[in-house]
């Protein structure tokens, strides 16, 4: 879950009630079906537009990037280095693929070519011309 702690329904909270009430949304809302249906824990990842995350989330990469250290004989600080940039990216891609759209195959419909496109920036020959 990331939230946008700025928004203006959450101008009377602190951020540390803000990562606890969607931590406990999240659980209230899929904690039976994952211990019942799935045999397994859940852990709720909550994040927020500036960068920040929820106590949970903090213990979740914290031990991620211990098992990883541990494994791979690298140092935890710079796995968890690697995480966080590789968690900041993720978020920056889906926010420009929320904004700009996805990627995909072209539309074959479409036939203009660019150089035909007029995007405005190069003024036109007459707009200069005296009369």
């Amino acid at each position: 879950c990331v939230i946008h702690p700025d928004a203006p329904s959450y101008k009377e909270k602190s951020i540390n009630e803000l990562y606890t009430l969607h931590e406990k949304q999240k659980i209230h809302e899929y904690q039976n079906r994952v211990c019942q249906v799935e045999k397994a824990s859940f852990t709720p990842l909550v994040y927020s537009t500036n960068g920040g995350m929820g106590k949970q989330a903090k213990a979740f990469h914290k031990r991620v990037a211990r098992l990883l250290a541990d494994k791979t004989q690298e140092r935890y600080s710079d796995i968890m280095n690697c995480m966080r940039n590789q968690l900041s990216f993720a978020m920056l891609r889906s926010t420009l693929i929320s904004v700009r759209g996805a990627r995909g195959r072209r539309v074959t419909g479409y036939k203009s070519l660019l150089s035909n496109i007029s995007f405005n920036l190069i003024p036109q020959a007459q707009d200069y011309e005296c009369s």
